[in-house]
């Protein structure tokens, strides 16, 4: 009968569909969000009231997807981390150095200067000076003074240098060798090789790498003592020094590095 058809109709769209509805997402959200049992109930959802097969397969695809996908990002969340590896550290050394001459007036003050530019770094510098006084009439014209001085202010790190000198003033008439010297001498890292992440590998030679880099500026000045002022003097200047580079390598690198927590 026409109307039994339309209550049974409306049976199925009111009470048997919430009932069936409650049973299927029966799910406690209080205790957390459960990804594959969802899909499960939709699954049954679906096959119970006969929804089309493409639907079905999707559910399908989304809990083959799950079971890849939430476990590769648990995996990716748990490698993040500074990874450790065995390192070596290859020291590259330039040795070089120059002469200059120099006539200083007396009274007067010259300047010589060199420079190291950045990536080098600088382990051993020396400046030497040399001038004869022999031609001088001791007795009757007093040896010069001649002073030299070298002026770093604009030399990275000079404080990292261990550090001797002569005096750096002096009159000596006849001085064989240098008769003012300055040395400087950086101590490096001894490591050689080195287990740990990137950053501590580094962290030895943070305090080293840029030492030297600047212009170096050595000042001569002659003061005449003679009591028949003569012209002025004669200065060689010798420096020496040495540039290193530093190089780091992974020598080792295991299948699965370490992850520092």
């Amino acid at each position: 009968m026409p109307g039994g058809d339309a209550d049974h109709d409306g049976s199925f769209a009111g009470d048997e569909f919430d009932e069936e509805w409650d049973e299927s997402w029966d799910v406690e959200i209080e205790e957390g969000f459960d990804f594959i049992e969802i899909a499960k109930s939709t699954l049954k959802f679906l096959i119970r009231f006969r929804l089309p097969l493409i639907a079905i397969l999707f559910v399908g695809i989304l809990i083959g997807s799950a079971t890849v996908v939430i476990p590769m990002i648990f995996e990716k969340e748990e490698a993040i981390g500074p990874q450790s590896y065995f390192w070596r550290f290859d020291v590259e050394r330039v040795i070089g150095g120059a002469e200059h001459s120099v006539f200083v007036e007396d009274g007067t003050t010259e300047e010589i200067s060199f420079a190291f530019e950045q990536p080098t770094n600088v382990s051993y510098v020396y400046v030497g000076a040399h001038f004869s006084e022999n031609n001088e009439n001791i007795g009757v014209n007093l040896c010069d003074y001649v002073t030299v001085v070298i002026n770093l202010q604009t030399v990275n790190r000079t404080e990292r240098y261990d550090t001797s000198q002569t005096e750096s003033r002096t009159n000596d008439c006849n001085v064989e060798g240098d008769a003012i010297w300055y040395h400087y001498n950086l101590t490096l890292p001894p490591i050689i090789e080195f287990e740990g992440t990137e950053e501590e590998a580094l962290s030895h030679w943070e305090n080293v790498v840029g030492t030297g880099v600047g212009v170096w500026v050595i000042e001569i000045t002659v003061d005449t003592q003679s009591i028949l002022v003569d012209e002025g003097e004669d200065v060689d200047i010798t420096i020496n020094f040495e540039e290193f580079r530093v190089s780091m390598v992974i020598i080792e690198e295991e299948d699965n590095p370490q992850v520092e927590s």
